[in-house]
C-alpha cells in the first residue's frame, strides 16, 4: 500500500497580543481547552547591560577607564564627533542629557575617548543611524517608521532607554517580539532551521518552468511534540516507518504549540529572511498510522533557490 497525503485537522491560531510588559506577557486562556500560546518576552536585541550604570557591557569594554579624569573640564562645551566615519558636531550637554547612557558616561571624563587624525572624538558605531539618536537627544524627535527597528537597537546600544520605551510599542518592534516569542516555544529552533536550509541546499535539483530553470530543494521533516509510545503490544519497531526518509528530525518540546504551528513558524521565518517557499503539503502519515499502531508523520517542504 502506498503512503497517502491526508489533510490535517485545523489547529487553533495564536491569540492576539493584549499586553506586552517589560519582561513576560501572561496570556490567560479563555476556555478550558489548552491553546497554542507562546510566552511573550522582549527579545534580547539590545546589548547586555551592567548593573551599575545601565549601559552596554561590550560598549564600555571598548574604552579604557581614565582613573584621573572625572571633570567636565576634560571636554569642550562643543564636541566634534566622528561616528563610523560620519562627522557630527553637538553640545556636550546634549550628549550628557541622560546621565546613565553610554554617551553621558563616555563624556563624563571617566573614560578615554579616542580621536581621529582631525581631532574629532571617534565612536566606532553606525554613523548613519547616529543622526536619529542625536535628533532625539536634541529635541525628542522620533525616527521615521521605516527606521524604527534599527534605531531601537541603537538606542539600546547607547543606553538611551527613554527612547527605547517610546519605540518598543511601535508596529515593527511589537511584530518582532511576537515572532521571537513564537520561535522561543521550540528548543534549538535556530539550529533546526539551519539544518533544514542545509538539507534543502544539498537536495536541490533543477526544475524547468516554461523557459526558466530554477533550483528546488526538497526537505522531508519529522516533527514531533511528544515522544511516540506504542499503544498496542503487537507494534513492530521495524515496520519501515515513514520517518526513515526524513532529512531533519526535530522534537520534542513542552510548549502548547503543535507540529503544524512549528511548520507555520518556520515558513514565516524563512519567508521574512527572503527565501521563496512552496507551501508545505499536508503531513504524510505512516502507513501503519491507522489503528493507533504508528502515529509518526513527516512534512515535505520545498525551498526555491
Amino acid at each position: 500500500m502506498s503512503d497517502k497525503f491526508t489533510d490535517d485537522d485545523s489547529i487553533d491560531s495564536i491569540e492576539s497580543v493584549e499586553d506586552i510588559t517589560e519582561s513576560v506577557i501572561d496570556i490567560k486562556p479563555i476556555r478550558s481547552v489548552p491553546r497554542s500560546r507562546p510566552s511573550f518576552q522582549e527579545p534580547d536585541i539590545t546589548r547586555q547591560l551592567t548593573k551599575d550604570d545601565g549601559t552596554s557591557v561590550c560598549s564600555l569594554q571598548l574604552y579604557k577607564e581614565n582613573p584621573y579624569g572625572n571633570s567636565s573640564e576634560d571636554f569642550p562645551s562643543v564636541i566634534p564627533l566622528n561616528v563610523g566615519g560620519i562627522k557630527y558636531i553637538t553640545r556636550l550637554s546634549t550628549l550628557r542629557k541622560f546621565p546613565d547612557s553610554l554617551l553621558s558616561l563616555l563624556f563624563s571624563g571617566r573614560y578615554k575617548v579616542d580621536k581621529d587624525a582631525e581631532g574629532n572624538y571617534f565612536l566606532d558605531s553606525n554613523g548613519g543611524l547616529f543622526c536619529f539618536i542625536l535628533e532625539y537627544l536634541r529635541n525628542g524627535t522620533l525616527p521615521p517608521k521605516d527606521m524604527t527597528a534599527a534605531v531601537y537597537k541603537e538606542a539600546g546600544y547607547y543606553g538611551i532607554y527613554d527612547l527605547v520605551e517610546k519605540l518598543k510599542f511601535s508596529p515593527p518592534i511589537v511584530s518582532h517580539i511576537v515572532k521571537e516569542a513564537n520561535k522561543s516555544q521550540f528548543p534549538n529552533y535556530a539550529e533546526a532551521k539551519n539544518q533544514i536550509i542545509k538539507a534543502a541546499m544539498e537536495n536541490a535539483t533543477f526544475t524547468k518552468i516554461g523557459e526558466v530553470i530554477i533550483h528546488v530543494g526538497e526537505v522531508i521533516i519529522h516533527v514531533f511534540k511528544e515522544d511516540f509510545v506504542p499503544k498496542v503490544h503487537s507494534f513492530n519497531p521495524n515496520h519501515g516507518c515513514v520517518i526513515e526518509g526524513a532529512d531533519v528530525i526535530f522534537g520534542p518540546w513542552s510548549a502548547p504549540a503543535d507540529e503544524e504551528m512549528f511548520m507555520r513558524c518556520l515558513e514565516n521565518d524563512l519567508t521574512d529572511e527572503g527565501f521563496v517557499l512552496r507551501p508545505h503539503e499536508p503531513k504524510r502519515k505512516c502507513r501503519y498510522y491507522h489503528g493507533q499502531s504508528c502515529l509518526k508523520f513527516v512534512y515535505r517542504l520545498q525551498i526555491v533557490f
